[in-house]
């Protein structure tokens, strides 16, 4: 697959999702915010410096991050992230690269409200999707971009291999 195809493939799984938590899960939908406007993704490229990869902008187009506040997880425990927070968690980030193992060509897009974060590694070929847990000497990929990582977990979705948890709001993945 090649990047340019990536963005062009997000919006149809991203609308895949949106139908299924509308049916399934209307209040985590109902958390999420509005799209990310031209400005807010402007405004983000400026704070992280650089442009915000296609992929990514694709998905903050979608929903720019969950409601401040609003209890429910994305995916397992991970909160979706939008274009201020991201940009608000990548400043630190950055700072505390020496001392935690992040690396300034990651962006975060997930987060779990303690500490660790799921990004895109804009250093490597088609943007695989990391995991970040500070102080840990290993960053894993766990999709080679943000295009199959969303494709994977929406059809995983569909296929009624994920329940959220009534009590926090967590998602998690019932089998693999």
């Amino acid at each position: 697959m090649r990047p340019a195809q990536l963005p062009t493939q997000i919006p149809a799984v991203l609308e895949r999702l949106e139908r299924w938590l509308a049916g399934r899960r209307p209040r985590y939908l109902s958390g999420l915010n509005p799209p990310a406007t031209a400005a807010q993704l402007k405004e983000l490229a400026a704070r992280l410096g650089r442009p915000v990869p296609e992929e990514l902008q694709a998905l903050l187009s979608w929903h720019d991050g969950q409601g401040e506040g609003f209890v429910g997880a994305f995916e397992e425990h991970w909160l979706l992230m939008g274009c201020q927070d991201i940009a608000d968690a990548k400043k630190p980030l950055d700072a505390d690269a020496a001392q935690t193992g992040w690396r300034s060509e990651w962006i975060p897009f997930l987060d779990d409200d303690a500490g660790n974060y799921l990004c895109l590694d804009t250093a490597a070929a088609n943007r695989p999707v990391r995991a970040f847990y500070p102080g840990k000497a290993e960053h894993p990929v766990l999709a080679p971009s943000l295009a199959a990582w969303l494709a994977d977990f929406v059809t995983q979705v569909e296929q009624g291999t994920y329940v959220e948890e009534p009590e926090r709001g967590a998602f998690l993945r019932t089998s693999s």
